[in-house]
C-alpha cells in the first residue's frame, strides 16, 4: 500500500523511534545497522521537531548502534524545550489573567495545550509559539490585552488584511526571549472555505481544560480536536511534520473508543474537508498503528482520480520545508469542492498581489 511512499531506511528509524517513545508498554529492544546516515537522520528529526521526544524515548527503550554524539544532540534538545515551555507557560498564565481582566474568552489550540493533555512530560511536544482561538467581536479587546503585556502588531501595515482573509492575526514580543502569540477566530485553516469549524456550540460552551499553576486554561476536545488537527496538518504543513502525526496518534489512543464518528464525518461534510481527514487517518493509522477503523477510512476515501495524484512520497518524510508550487498543488487537491477551489485560486492571486 505504501510502496509510493519511497520511505528512506533513516525515516523508517526515525518512526521506530517516536513509536517506541509514545509505546505506553516496554519497546522490543533494536540494533540500528552501521550503514544508516546519522547525519541525514539528524536533519530528519530536526526538521520534524522530534529530538526531545526521542531522547525521552532513548532513556525508557533499549536500542543498539545509536552514536553517542546523537544521544547528546538529543538530550541537549530536550533540555532547550523544556526551558522554553516553562517560559511560555508563565506567558500563557499571564495572558490569561490579562484577558479575564478584560472579559476575553479565548481556547488554546496546539501547544502547550497538546503538550499538557497527550504527552507523558513537559518539553517532549516543543513548539514556536502560543496560538489563542477567539470571538472574532474581542478582537480589539485581546490586542489591548497583549499590549499591556508588551506585545505588538509583527506586522502592522497588513492587520487588516490578515484578519480579513486569513483570520488570524500575529503578535510578538522584543528581547532575547520573544514570544509569539496568534489570535484566531474565523477559521478552519482553509482560507477559502466560508464554513467554520469554530462556530460549534461545544467549542465555546463545554471545552476541556489543562493546568497551569492556578489557571485552568480551556481547550478544544473530542471530534472538533481532532478535525482541528487534521486539517492543520494536512492544510498548514501538507503532512510535512512528523510531531503533527505523533499528535494525532496520542488523541486517537486516548479517544478513538469515545469518539462520534458519524458525528465527525457530519463535521467534516459540513467544513468540507473531508480529503485532509482521510489522509491524516490514513496516514496515522498506516505509519504508526493508531486505532482508526477501516470502514471509517472507506467513508472519507476521495476517488481514485485524487489519490493518484496526491504526491504522498514528497511529502511525509522530508529534511527541508515543501516548496511554495508542491505546497500550492496539494492544498488543491485536498479542496473538496468546485466552489473551494475557485475560492483557493482568488485567495491565493490576492494573497500574491499584496505580499500578506
Amino acid at each position: 500500500m505504501f510502496s509510493s511512499l519511497n520511505i528512506p531506511r533513516e525515516g523508517a528509524a526515525l518512526l521506530t523511534l517516536a513509536r517506541a517513545a509514545l509505546s505506553a508498554g516496554p519497546s522490543p529492544t533494536e540494533d540500528f545497522p552501521s550503514s544508516l546516515d546519522w547525519t541525514f537522520l539528524l536533519r530528519l528529526a530536526r526538521h520534524h521537531r522530534l529530538e526531545p521526544l526521542l531522547s525521552y524515548g532513548l532513556r525508557r527503550s533499549h536500542f543498539g548502534g545509536i552514536p553517542a554524539k546523537v544521544r547528546e544532540e538529543w538530550d541537549d534538545r530536550r533540555l532547550h524545550a523544556v526551558a522554553r515551555a516553562l517560559y511560555h507557560q508563565k506567558a500563557l498564565v499571564a495572558i490569561a489573567a490579562a484577558f479575564d481582566g478584560r472579559r476575553v474568552p479565548f481556547i488554546l489550540l496546539k501547544g502547550e495545550a497538546l503538550s499538557k493533555a497527550l504527552y507523558p512530560q513537559d518539553g517532549l511536544r516543543p513548539y514556536g509559539d502560543i496560538d489563542l482561538l477567539i470571538r472574532p467581536e474581542a478582537y480589539e479587546s485581546a490586542k489591548a490585552a497583549l499590549a499591556e503585556l508588551g506585545f505588538q502588531l509583527r506586522h502592522a501595515t497588513k492587520e487588516s488584511d490578515q484578519r480579513r482573509i486569513f483570520g488570524e492575526v500575529e503578535f510578538d514580543t522584543e528581547g532575547p526571549r520573544a514570544i509569539t502569540v496568534d489570535l484566531h477566530w474565523d477559521t478552519l485553516m482553509t482560507s477559502w472555505e466560508p464554513r467554520s469549524l469554530f462556530t460549534e456550540y461545544e467549542t465555546w460552551d463545554t471545552p476541556d481544560h489543562i493546568r497551569l499553576g492556578d489557571c485552568d486554561i480551556p481547550v478544544l476536545k473530542g471530534e472538533i480536536l481532532l478535525l482541528f488537527l487534521s486539517v492543520h496538518f494536512a492544510f498548514h504543513h501538507m503532512f510535512d511534520g512528523l510531531l503533527l502525526l505523533c499528535d494525532l496518534f496520542l488523541v486517537l489512543r486516548r479517544d478513538a473508543e469515545r469518539i462520534d464518528w458519524d458525528r465527525l464525518i457530519a463535521l467534516t461534510n459540513r467544513c468540507r474537508c473531508q480529503r485532509a481527514l482521510f489522509y491524516c487517518l490514513h496516514f496515522v493509522h498506516a505509519l504508526m498503528d493508531a486505532p482508526v477503523r477501516p470502514d471509517i477510512l472507506d467513508r472519507l476515501r476521495p476517488p481514485g482520480s485524487i489519490r493518484a495524484l496526491m504526491p504522498t512520497g514528497r511529502l511525509l518524510f522530508r529534511d527541508t520545508v515543501v516548496p511554495k508550487m508542491l505546497e500550492r498543488y496539494v492544498k488543491f487537491l485536498l479542496i473538496d469542492a468546485r466552489g473551494g477551489r475557485w475560492r483557493a485560486v482568488k485567495a491565493w492571486i490576492e494573497v500574491t498581489l499584496k505580499g500578506v
